[in-house]
C-alpha cells in the first residue's frame, strides 16, 4: 500500500470526480486575502470546513453517548466563522463531496496551523538539562519515553511541568523568526508566542524589535519559507505554554481535528469533530483549511467495500451525527 501524489489526487479529481469541488494547487489568498491554506499538496488534499457547526452545549447536562446521541447536547449554528468553548468541541463538515476508489483508504489529519505546530528539529528545554528535537520526542514517546520540561505561570514563575503527548500532526506550510542570538525557530503562522508583556502573539503578527519571554528575546526577522513541512507538537497541563532551546516560551497547540478513515467506495461530505484542548475559546474559519486528507492505494481490490456492505453513512450529507 502505498501513499499517492499530487500527480494522482488531479487524475482521479478529473476522472472519477473524487473530490468536488476542488482545486488543483494549495490555495493560499481568496480575494487577495490570506486564508489558511486548502487544495492539493505533494502527498494529500487539504479540505475547507463549510458553514454549518453543531457546538456541543452541557446546559441540558445530557451525557455524551455515542450509541444514543442526543441532539439537545449541540446548539446548530451557520456562519462564517464558529467560536468553540474551553475544553469543549464542535461538529462540522468538509465543503468537499468525497468518492473514494474500491481500492482506496483516506486517513485525515488535523490541519497544523490549528494545531499550533512546529518542525521537526525545533528543540525543546528539558527540566534535565538537556534539548531534544519534536520529531525525537514523538518517537520515545511512542516507546513510552516520558518528558518534562519547562513552564511558565501567570505570576511570572518558572517551573518544571510534563510535556504531553508529542506527536507528528502533518505537512504545512511555516514561518521562520530569526531571534538576535541567532537562533531561529520555524512554526505554523498562528503559533502564539509569550511577549515580555506576558501578552500572547501569533508568529505572523511578530514584527523586529517585538521582545519575548521570558529575557527579553527580540524578534530580528520574520520570513516565509517556501513549500510545505512536516510538523510536531505536545501539549502541557494547567499553564499550557512551554520552553524551547532558543530561550523562549509559546503557547500549547489548539485544536485536534477526529475523523474516522474514509473506506474504499464510502461517498459524502466528511463530519469533523473539532476539540478545543486548551482554557480559551477557539476560532474555526468557514471555507478555509481544516484538515489534510491523504491517499493509500492498496496493490489488492478489496472484497467487500463500504458501499458492498451498505454502511449507513454512505451518501451523507451535511453534519452527520453518530447513528445507533
Amino acid at each position: 500500500m502505498s501513499i499517492k501524489s499530487d500527480h494522482w489526487i488531479r487524475q482521479m479529481a478529473q476522472s472519477y470526480h473524487m473530490i468536488e469541488p476542488f482545486a488543483g494547487e494549495q490555495v493560499r489568498y481568496v480575494n487577495e486575502q490570506r486564508v489558511i491554506s486548502y487544495g492539493t499538496s505533494s502527498y494529500g488534499y487539504d479540505v475547507r470546513c463549510a458553514r454549518e457547526f453543531k457546538v456541543f452545549t452541557n446546559i441540558n447536562s445530557t451525557i455524551v453517548d455515542p450509541k444514543h446521541f442526543d441532539e439537545r447536547s449541540f446548539v446548530d449554528i451557520e456562519a462564517d466563522e464558529c467560536i468553540i468553548p474551553p475544553n469543549s468541541f464542535a461538529l462540522a463538515r468538509t465543503v468537499e463531496y468525497f468518492r473514494i476508489p474500491r481500492n482506496v483508504l483516506v486517513v485525515c489529519l488535523g490541519k497544523s496551523t490549528y494545531a499550533r505546530c512546529f518542525s521537526a528539529d525545533t528543540a525543546v528545554a528539558l527540566s534535565d538539562g538537556r534539548a531534544m528535537t519534536l520529531e525525537a520526542m514523538a518517537e520515545g514517546h511512542g516507546r513510552g519515553d516520558v518528558f518534562e520540561g519547562y513552564t511558565l505561570h501567570p505570576d511570572g514563575e518558572v517551573s518544571a511541568s510534563p510535556l504531553m503527548a508529542p506527536r507528528y500532526i502533518g505537512r504545512d506550510a511555516l514561518l521562520e523568526l530569526t531571534l538576535d542570538h541567532g537562533e531561529t525557530i520555524r512554526c505554523t503562522s498562528d503559533h502564539e508566542f509569550l511577549r515580555s508583556d506576558h501578552s500572547l502573539t501569533p508568529a505572523h503578527a511578530l514584527r523586529p524589535g517585538d521582545a519575548l519571554m521570558p529575557i527579553q528575546r527580540q524578534v530580528v526577522a520574520v520570513r516565509e519559507l517556501p513549500g510545505d513541512h512536516d510538523v510536531y507538537c505536545l501539549s502541557v497541563p494547567d499553564t499550557h505554554n512551554f520552553a524551547l532551546k532558543a530561550g523562549v516560551f509559546v503557547r500549547n497547540c489548539g485544536i485536534i481535528v477526529n475523523v474516522t478513515p474514509l473506506e474504499p467506495e464510502w461517498e459524502g461530505h466528511v463530519t469533523l469533530e473539532f476539540s478545543n484542548t486548551t482554557p480559551l475559546p477557539a476560532r474555526i474559519y468557514a471555507n478555509e483549511g481544516v484538515a489534510q486528507m491523504l491517499f493509500f492505494e492498496s496493490d489488492q481490490v478489496c472484497a467487500t467495500s463500504y458501499k458492498d456492505r451498505g454502511g449507513k453513512y454512505q451518501g451523507q450529507l451535511g453534519v452527520t451525527l453518530p447513528k445507533a
